[in-house]
């Protein structure tokens, strides 16, 4: 009986594998490794079975964009120009491809850079400000934050420390003394 139990077993295991590998050779493929928010990726597929219908989508550490569906043809493959959308952050992203079961077809690593200033005023009838503390970038040099307390903060902290500290002292004081 154990060795009908272990066989259930792996046989079940094996069904469960085969679930899992339903679209292991599909790939997608860009001669862009990375693309302007706002711009066009040139996505290319290839091995998606028969053809159908795949949900193409961006995802990110934070954000999830859908970009729309597109159709593979009878040989499983598809070419296209993907449109970013231009409110996609600057940052790394998976583009995935959704089978129509919902399985995760192929992946895509993409790296989305910030929309240039022509093709970010191109959507906007108003001039975009730029603050140049922000567009500087990240820097490794310690930031220093200046703190000052006044005197009278100085009492007014002094004061709750005292206050605190004699009611501390009045409740030890206070308190019934327990013997055994």
């Amino acid at each position: 009986m154990r060795n009908g139990t272990i066989s259930r077993v792996f046989l079940l295991a094996l069904v469960g594998v085969s679930i899992a590998a339903v679209h292991p050779e599909a790939v997608l493929k860009s001669s862009q490794s990375a693309v302007e928010a706002g711009g066009d990726l040139q996505l290319i597929g290839e091995e998606f079975g028969n053809g159908g219908t795949f949900t193409l989508v961006l995802l990110g550490a934070l954000n999830e964009y859908a970009l729309g569906d597109v159709e593979a043809d009878d040989k499983g493959t598809f070419s296209i120009d993907l449109d970013i959308p231009e409110n996609v952050r600057p940052g790394q992203y998976q583009l995935v491809a959704y089978a129509p079961d919902g399985d995760r077809a192929a992946t895509l690593d993409v790296s989305v850079t910030a929309a240039s200033p022509a093709a970010a005023e191109q959507g906007h009838d108003e001039p975009v400000e730029h603050d140049e503390n922000m567009a500087s970038g990240a820097t490794a040099e310690e930031m220093i934050i200046q703190r000052s307390t006044t005197g009278v903060g100085w009492g007014v902290i002094g004061l709750v420390i005292g206050l605190a500290g004699g009611f501390g002292l009045a409740l030890v004081r206070g308190a019934p003394s327990i013997e055994a």
